[in-house]
């Protein structure tokens, strides 16, 4: 099994491949694991990793620039209709545009605008830092992603999913509302906590991505 994760300048790509490393090795899981910033890598691969810090229009900007990557994402989760994972920003990249900084098109695989997070609560601080338990809604998920039943994860950031249809939504936090800590359909799932940097509950999660088969 062939696992790309996406080098477009802009994610925690070492401390991503060790996280999936290690639990390839625990698990006995055999994979290939690259970071890539080549798109005919992206043709061969079986899973593909986005990973994204930093701000929407920033993350966008950098995946345009090297030529063929946005179509070779485009045609792996649409065509060849395999697993991805975006992760963060790169969970925020699927959404159809953002509003963050400026107005920015997104990739379009959900449904779904990024806005800044407006808390109910005056007490709530933005950007919204640290573990939070998230709460699986989508119960088509439970047997694939155990991981994501319950239990804290590490989240960072200040703008969120919105998305148009509830059917793509499948787990959310609360930080005084709900928000969407897991967006997906079909072959893509997007989370936006940092499963590299959630211990134990993101090693669960990234061995249920590996073993993923939808």
């Amino acid at each position: 099994m062939k696992v790309i994760i996406v080098n477009y300048n802009s994610g925690n790509l070492a401390s991503l491949y060790n996280s999936f490393f290690r639990v390839a090795t625990d698990r006995k899981i055999k994979i290939n694991l690259l970071i890539s910033n080549n798109p005919k890598e992206i043709e061969k691969a079986d899973r593909l990793v986005l990973p994204g810090v930093g701000d929407f229009s920033n993350c966008k900007n950098q995946l345009i620039k090297i030529k063929g990557m946005e179509q070779a994402v485009y045609d792996f989760v649409n065509i060849k209709q395999r697993p991805f994972l975006g992760i963060c920003i790169g969970m925020q990249l699927m959404a159809k545009k953002s509003f963050e900084r400026i107005e920015t098109k997104g990739l379009g695989f959900i449904d779904s605008e990024v806005k800044k997070i407006l808390p109910d609560s005056k007490i709530i601080k933005i950007p919204h830092i640290g573990w939070n338990n998230i709460k699986l809604v989508d119960n088509s998920y439970k047997k694939s992603f155990n991981s994501l039943v319950e239990g804290d994860y590490y989240f960072v950031h200040s703008y969120e999913m919105v998305c148009s249809r509830s059917e793509d939504i499948v787990a959310t936090v609360n930080y005084g509302k709900d928000i969407v800590a897991v967006a997906g359909r079909e072959n893509i799932l997007g989370v936006q906590f940092h499963p590299e940097k959630s211990q134990k509950k993101g090693q669960k999660f990234i061995n249920d991505f590996l073993s993923w088969n939808p």
